[in-house]
Formats: C-alpha cells, structure tokens, sequence
C-alpha cells in the first residue's frame, strides 16, 4: 500500500506501482473532494482515498469533533467516486474516542494506525503485541472484514535500526493485514542511513514471501 497527499506525486510514481493499493489523502472532507476530483480529471490509477481525520490545524474542528458523522461523509464520497475509504484517524484522538472506533470501522474498508506511541514506551515484545492488539480488535469490531495496516516508526530520537523496526514487526505480523514504515526524522537523519535502512527493511520483509 502507498499514500500520497501530492496529487503531482501520485500522477508520476502510481502508474508504475500497478498492484498495489494507492491512496490519495487529505486531512479534510474538502481537500478529499477536491483531490478526487483533480485525480479523476488526471486519470491518474488509484484505488483509494485515505481520510487523515486528526486534530490538526488542516481539519476542520467540526470533523473531529463528529467522528462518526465526518467517516459517514468520506464513505458517500468515496463510493461517489468508486474508491475504497482509508481511515487514518491519530491515536491519541482514537484514545479519547474508544466508543468510536466500532461504528467508524463499519463504515471504512481499510484503517491505518500509528503504533509509535506504542513503540515509545514499550520494545518489541509481548506488551507491545498486546497493545497493538488491543486497538486491532477495536477497529474490528464493528466491521470483521475491514483491513488494518500498522505504521511501525523510525524513532526520531536515535539513528533508525533496521532489525529494531524488523522486531517490532515480527511481534505484530499475525494480528494485521500489512505494516508499513513511518519516518519522521528526514532533514534529522543522514538520507543514505535512512535509504538504507529502509532498503535493508524491504529486502528482508520481501525475502519472507
């Protein structure tokens, strides 16, 4: 699966990516809207819109203050366009609004959550499976066919460790549809250790099939 909230991205890399589940943000309804039109008229391939619904500046307050209602929303839209919905919604956010996570999942096809607050106090093991597995039987809960994606982090605070991401991957594999790589240290980080340590990431992930 890949993402991408740059519709100029998507239009160069998603033809060359046949295959895979491509996504096109937005943390708004509006931006969705608008993106999946601009798309359309692209004719860029994609088979999903994501919907970033969390307490940030770039949505709106009414969105995440009606969780259930905005998910709704971004479902119609995206069966207007013919697209699976990918709901993204912060953890924290999920945190506070646990009783939401059974009547959003009923209406997503695939939600993606952040597993690095998870990561921050808990290594790869037992504790952290559990707690990861918590949330994926929440989101589950109200729709037992929706796939769940797990973001495994880069840890922002030291220099990225591939068989660190590899471990904490392995603890959780069984639970989840598929995992992905978070990285919040570009600009932080030498981009050849972290080109390599990704690299390093899919060759042995990709060794296992």
């Amino acid at each position: 699966m890949v993402m991408s909230a740059s519709l100029q991205v998507a239009e160069t890399v998603f033809p060359e990516l046949e295959g895979w589940i491509r996504s096109i943000g937005g943390p708004s309804l509006g931006e969705l809207e608008k993106k999946a039109i601009k798309a359309g008229e692209k004719n860029i391939p994609y088979e999903a819109l994501a919907y970033g619904l969390e307490t940030l500046p770039t949505t709106p307050v009414e969105e995440w203050n009606d969780l259930v209602g905005s998910t709704q929303k971004a479902k119609e839209l995206s069966d207007q366009f013919g697209k699976s919905l990918i709901m993204g919604p912060g953890l924290r956010l999920m945190d506070d609004n646990s009783d939401a996570y059974e009547p959003m999942g009923a209406r997503s096809d695939i939600w993606v959550f952040q597993t690095q607050m998870i990561q921050k106090y808990y290594p790869p093991g037992e504790q952290y499976r559990s707690e990861v597995e918590q949330v994926v039987e929440q989101i589950r809960s109200g729709n037992p066919d929706i796939q769940v994606w797990a973001q495994i982090t880069l840890p922002p605070d030291r220099e990225p460790d591939a068989q660190e991401w590899l471990a904490y991957r392995e603890s959780i594999v069984d639970l989840v549809d598929g995992t992905f790589i978070g990285v919040y240290s570009w600009g932080r980080t030498d981009s050849r250790i972290l080109l390599n340590t990704i690299d390093e990431i899919f060759a042995s992930a990709c060794e296992e099939k």
